[in-house]
């Protein structure tokens, strides 16, 4: 993959009914599952959330030149958790010699962003461990793995349909591309930077959905990512107002 490569954002509904309000493109974009799973009486529903490569010509549009509207840069999927802080084990198993303690720093600090931002306490200390992707087994599970070309990354989040409590989330980064720190990878401009993608992934964790609108291309959640990107490290006040309109200031 080239560095012109531009990263699209969408969603995929493998659950049935959707019930959960999105964004007119991520409705678009959603498929329904004929049988859904239940889990203690409830009947459970997954969000995918998936990062796809777009060609050169489609994708960010120049960087922001006025701050984003507050009302119309978040987008939240309609549920939450209940029970915080949540917790989240990394297997740090990749098969480009990254080290445990980058990849565990980096999502320790993505965590921390959106911790910043609210006095509910969202995450715990993550640990490491032996744990999937996408197995809905009461862990939130954070792993590397294959994927297609074209995916950069896949959040798949668990919810009860009626209480609307999210039950469970999985990040998965596609080792099809090279991940790093871009501000350490001038020699490599294709490098994928972990941080920057995990802030994103972890928006989609606490139940935030993506904005594709144009004028919202400096938040976090907006939906289009590219190699070197590190903007979405740092939350914008949409992303905040978005965030605490659900978990409180």
């Amino acid at each position: 993959m080239l560095g012109g490569m531009i990263i699209l954002l969408s969603i995929v509904a493998v659950s049935g009914t959707m019930v959960i309000p999105m964004s007119e493109n991520g409705k678009a974009n959603a498929q329904a599952q004929d049988h859904s799973p239940v889990f203690n009486g409830e009947d459970i529903g997954r969000i995918d959330f998936i990062h796809y490569a777009k060609p050169d010509g489609i994708g960010k549009p120049p960087s922001a030149v006025k701050p984003p509207k507050v009302d119309t840069c978040y987008d939240l999927m309609g549920i939450r958790w209940k029970s915080l802080p949540v917790n989240y084990i990394v297997n740090p198993s990749n098969t480009q010699s990254l080290p445990q303690g980058f990849i565990t720093d980096a999502i320790s600090a993505s965590a921390l962003t959106w911790d910043d931002s609210t006095s509910s306490g969202l995450f715990a200390a993550g640990t490491t461990g032996d744990v999937r992707y996408r197995v809905f087994d009461g862990m939130n599970a954070i792993t590397f793995g294959d994927d297609d070309p074209g995916i950069i990354a896949v959040t798949s989040v668990w919810y009860s349909r009626r209480t609307k409590e999210i039950l469970e989330f999985d990040i998965r980064f596609n080792e099809y591309y090279t991940w790093g720190e871009a501000t350490l990878s001038a020699d490599d401009p294709d490098c994928m930077d972990l941080q920057n993608i995990a802030t994103h992934e972890l928006g989609h964790a606490v139940g935030l959905g993506d904005v594709y609108n144009p004028d919202c291309s400096a938040v976090t959640m907006y939906g289009y990512s590219d190699y070197e990107d590190i903007e979405k490290r740092d939350l914008e006040l949409p992303d905040i107002t978005g965030l605490q309109s659900i978990y409180g200031a």
